[in-house]
């Protein structure tokens, strides 16, 4: 659920685990599980899941996504968006922003009495994200399957770990976080398309580049410094989690694909638990 734009500060040059969305994990005695890499997209060519991976998923027991995304969850998402301590967001950003603010909200169809209890990290991920046309994405649409398909499914972290990230965030952060995404909007097409391109190609150091390319503009190092909190230390979390999972076998891990390559990634921190990684896909 949480967007990956301003984060994965890793040089591509050498990158561990460069190529490939889908990677089979395995350890003597154990039936395999498999690690898949997501992008946030409603892209036709993304949601028809490629031979390897769908055979991947069918065969698979269980599903482990980010955050279980049944509705009492994506509630507390949306309501932990919003601020409770009796402000607006209009108290809060310099009446420039906040009409910067607005001015991009209603370009997304979100008039302005929508926006007046968000936070300010909450509107700078809103306006970071690709307009939603369909509502379904990937990891919506593997999550609704198992659903379907009555697997088991479960989430390696909670809402309020996922919204923590932010809501640790000082204050003069977040409004940093919002002007960043303002300045990036005219440019959100070019770096979403690039974006997609790169993970239909399978090119997981490609994504890193783009990232680290948005990364390279922050001059203040807020950048750096968030995304130990956003990747490696979810990645350490996750990975943790998926001890018993992948212990049993059988399990299917969906998550965004910036989480895998890399010395801080999944697969990285996999190998080093003595786990045999493979790339399937």
């Amino acid at each position: 659920m949480v967007p990956l734009i301003w984060s994965m500060a890793v040089a591509a040059d050498g990158l561990p685990f460069s190529r490939g969305v889908l990677f089979q994990v395995e350890r003597e005695g154990v039936p395999v599980s498999y690690l898949f890499g997501t992008i946030h997209s409603e892209d036709k060519r993304v949601l028809a899941l490629p031979g390897p991976v769908e055979q991947a998923f069918i065969t698979s027991s269980r599903l482990y996504v980010e955050v279980d995304m049944e509705p009492a969850n994506l509630f507390a998402s949306v309501a932990g968006m919003m601020l409770d301590d009796g402000r607006k967001i209009s108290d809060i950003l310099e009446p420039s922003l906040y009409q910067r603010t607005v001015g991009a909200a209603a370009k997304r169809g979100l008039p302005e009495v929508a926006l007046r209890h968000y936070k300010p990290w909450a509107l700078a991920m809103l306006l970071s994200l690709p307009p939603a046309e369909t509502g379904e994405f990937l990891d919506l649409v593997l999550y609704q399957r198992a659903r379907a398909m009555n697997k088991q499914v479960s989430g390696l972290e909670t809402i309020d770990e996922q919204l923590g990230l932010f809501d640790a965030l000082s204050e003069d952060d977040q409004i940093a976080l919002l002007q960043d995404a303002l300045n990036n909007l005219d440019q959100l097409p070019t770096i979403f398309q690039a974006l997609l391109d790169r993970y239909l190609d399978r090119d997981l150091a490609g994504l890193v580049e783009i990232n680290q390319q948005l990364v390279d503009r922050d001059k203040s190092g807020f950048a750096d410094r968030f995304q130990v909190k956003l990747v490696d230390e979810r990645n350490q979390r996750m990975v943790e989690r998926l001890a018993g999972p992948l212990a049993e076998g059988g399990a299917f891990v969906a998550v965004g694909a910036l989480h895998l390559p890399g010395e801080r990634g999944m697969l990285r921190l996999l190998e080093q638990r003595g786990y045999r990684v493979v790339r399937k896909y």
